[in-house]
């Protein structure tokens, strides 16, 4: 018994306190109202009595609450409680029984409410639900809301009063949602709510970003920008060219065939040829090295096309392993290209010689070996 007194007086001075609060932030009207309001007002809450009585607590509350408008009275809050904690707005009506307590302590003409109010809030005291909310992992600074409602250090350091039913816990890290539960309460109910923030959701990206924070957002994930990739037009195109610059010399080998027939033929198949064979020998000395040529610029050529397809499809920068197969291309094309070189030269030999071996008069001669 000692302890529920000592209770009620605590909580009654605070109320106190409230009460004499409330009534010096009163506006004016509210201390000197005229008779018509107060007639409207007594009207107004006969009616409310009447709807309370009735069940239709929601109209009831509504019209007590425009009367508290014009008077303050410990009956009109103690009847504003009724209707709220009829409607399961159980810490509003605790509040407003213990103002109304307040209000009526001393008041003779209040005695009623003075007489029913300790039930009241020891009843509510006891129903209405607890929740405890606690940082987790990652959530030391997030803010921490409860229904929409940033809560201070002292709200989570204690058990929250709240009404039954659900109730949202969400943390906010700048001005994204990190973090969010929902809990449901029923009367009695005491449950604690951890909250932590496992990854903490990206940024979306804004529409006007520009090139350059895309590419290093795109480098950041490790995916290729538009920017550092390079086309596959420039290796085709050396491709192609390569391969026509092959054909080309294969061509001339062709006409080199030929023009080591009209040799066969003039030179009667030894190496003394007559001063007649010299422009076919000439013509022979062009086309073997027009045929040199082509063919090393098209083993060159054709080794640079695949070299550059193989590093294009990617970054600017390429993986080891296609740096090192673009390597060996070109490497290939280069011995490729000394190795025609040397078949080539060994195509045609050619000399003026002063005199024809074996004539009987002085003369030109060529002789020569493809």
């Amino acid at each position: 018994m000692e302890r529920r007194g000592l209770r009620r007086s605590s909580w009654h001075r605070s109320i106190s306190a409230a009460a004499l609060g409330a009534a010096l932030s009163a506006p004016p009207s509210a201390r000197a109202q005229s008779k018509e309001e107060l007639a409207e007002a007594r009207a107004l809450f006969q009616e409310a009595v009447a709807l309370s009585a009735a069940n239709n607590c929601a109209a009831a509350l509504a019209k007590f609450q425009a009367v508290a408008n014009v008077r303050r009275t410990p009956q009109v809050l103690f009847n504003i409680a009724e209707c709220e904690a009829r409607l399961g707005k159980l810490v509003s009506a605790l509040g407003n029984y213990r103002i109304a307590a307040a209000a009526a302590d001393g008041d003779p003409r209040a005695y009623d409410v003075s007489a029913h109010v300790g039930a009241r809030i020891e009843d509510l005291e006891a129903r209405i639900p607890k929740l405890a909310i606690r940082r987790g992992e990652g959530a030391l600074t997030a803010t921490i809301l409860l229904d929409g409602a940033a809560l201070g250090a002292s709200e989570m350091s204690a058990d929250i009063p709240v009404d039954p039913g659900p109730h949202v816990v969400s943390a906010r890290v700048g001005d994204r949602e990190a973090a969010r539960e929902t809990v449901t309460l029923e009367e009695r109910d005491a449950k604690t709510v951890e909250i932590t923030i496992a990854d903490l959701p990206a940024a979306p990206q804004p529409a006007s970003a520009s090139p350059a924070a895309a590419s290093a957002e795109s480098s950041r994930r490790g995916a290729p920008s538009p920017a550092g990739r390079r086309s596959k037009v420039p290796g085709l195109v050396v491709l192609g060219a390569g391969i026509a610059s092959g054909a080309a010399g294969g061509i001339f080998l062709g006409l080199r065939a030929g023009t080591l027939s009209d040799l066969d033929a003039l030179c009667g198949g030894d190496r003394s040829c007559p001063p007649s064979a010299r422009p076919v020998a000439d013509r022979g000395r062009l086309y073997t090295g027009v045929a040199e040529a082509a063919i090393g610029l098209g083993v060159v050529g054709v080794a640079a096309g695949i070299a550059l397809l193989v590093t294009s499809g990617g970054a600017a920068a390429a993986e080891p392993e296609a740096g090192a197969r673009a390597a060996g291309a070109a490497a290939a094309g280069r011995a490729g290209a000394a190795a025609a070189g040397r078949a080539g030269a060994g195509l045609f030999r050619a000399a003026v010689l002063p005199q024809a071996p074996g004539a009987d008069v002085a003369g030109l001669s060529v002789a020569g070996r493809f």
